[in-house]
């Protein structure tokens, strides 16, 4: 039985090498770990920071990038955003990092992989960032425009992810302040205005208005205290002193409770054409590399597909020149948006080569 497992198990190894023989070619595997005291003012007690990268990964490179002689898992390349890679073929990156960061901790995971020849590109991702809260895969077909220097792109994508720009509080049934009673926090009758100060909410009564303090003539009104309400949170703690204090102040947290706990796990999807552009140009002096990738018009596949108003897209730029034989300056960033989620990088700086 053994010596059949063992068979099996040769067998296997050899047909995946065999299958995959270029795959991994050039390829590289790298782990990393960092560790850090977190700077937070005036709170000693809090966890050590920490980051452990994991991942593989085959991407080439530019002219006018640096090769690392060790991989750490934060590199940053903003060209690997780019749908177009630096060569024709198969590229990817598998990467996963578990950091610690002031005391919040989460995961984050990027996948990839892309293939491309001078007429169609493709392209499959898997994101998911704990840290901003936004997960979703893409699988991304284009046909390629090749214009040497200059490369557009035409086609269509399909996304899918949880439930982004229709929260559960759209679907509740009931009134506001039966949620928070839902959720422990309790409201107690008072009186508005207590003017006897019993503490009691009395029936309507008359009050004697004096309008002349020597002749104590004046009139009768009849007095209604009204009825307020007071609030508690449910470890029994005073949170607001009115309905309109709590709502104006508590509840939207109670609403962000209630959107977390009914977030519903089945995931949605849509259809999106695509579009992009990418220019790459550069000598031994300069270099600058823009992308563009937009999804001007999408489809839902599912009741809850996400339907902002905002158009997806993704901007990416890389500029650099030397004024002259001791001075270089470069700009660097990406600006994106998914699902009304807005994340950006942008760096510049000067070089003073003596």
């Amino acid at each position: 039985m053994f010596g059949g497992l063992k068979n099996y198990i040769i067998y296997v190894v050899a047909s995946c090498s065999i299958l995959f023989a270029n795959f991994f070619d050039y390829s590289t595997v790298y782990g990393a770990a960092n560790i850090s005291t977190p700077y937070v003012n005036g709170n000693q007690n809090i966890e050590d920071d920490y980051k452990y990268n994991l991942g593989i990964r085959k991407i080439a490179l530019y002219d006018y990038q640096s090769r690392d002689k060790f991989y750490k898992g934060s590199e940053a390349e903003l060209s690997d955003k780019a749908i177009i890679g630096a060569v024709n073929g198969v590229e990817y990156l598998f990467s996963a990092s578990s950091v610690q960061n002031r005391g919040y901790a989460y995961l984050d995971q990027e996948h990839w992989i892309k293939w491309s020849n001078n007429s169609f590109v493709t392209k499959f991702k898997y994101m998911h960032k704990e840290s901003r809260d936004l997960q979703f895969f893409d699988y991304d077909a284009r046909f390629r425009l090749n214009l040497n220097k200059v490369n557009m792109t035409l086609g269509g994508s399909v996304k899918g992810h949880p439930v982004y720009g229709h929260p559960a509080i759209w679907d509740y049934d009931g009134v506001w302040f039966e949620l928070a009673w839902d959720y422990g926090y309790e409201d107690f009758e008072v009186p508005g205005f207590d003017l006897n100060g019993n503490g009691i909410i009395d029936d309507p009564y008359y009050v004697w208005i004096e309008t002349d303090e020597y002749t104590l003539e004046g009139y009768w009104i009849l007095f209604n205290e009204g009825t307020s309400y007071y609030w508690e949170d449910p470890e029994g703690n005073y949170v607001a002193g009115s309905d309109q204090e709590f709502y104006d102040y508590h509840y939207s947290y109670i609403v962000d409770m209630y959107n977390q706990d009914n977030k519903e796990k089945e995931w949605q999807a849509e259809a999106s054409i695509v579009v992009g552009l990418d220019v790459l140009l550069g000598n031994d002096n300069y270099y600058s590399h823009i992308w563009v990738n937009a999804f001007p018009y999408s489809v839902g596949l599912t009741d809850k597909a996400y339907d902002g108003n905002d158009m997806q897209y993704d901007v990416g730029m890389l500029i650099g020149t030397n004024l002259n034989e001791h001075i270089g300056v470069f700009i660097e960033g990406i600006y994106q948006s998914y699902y009304g989620r807005e994340e950006y990088n942008i760096s510049t700086g000067i070089n003073w080569r003596f």
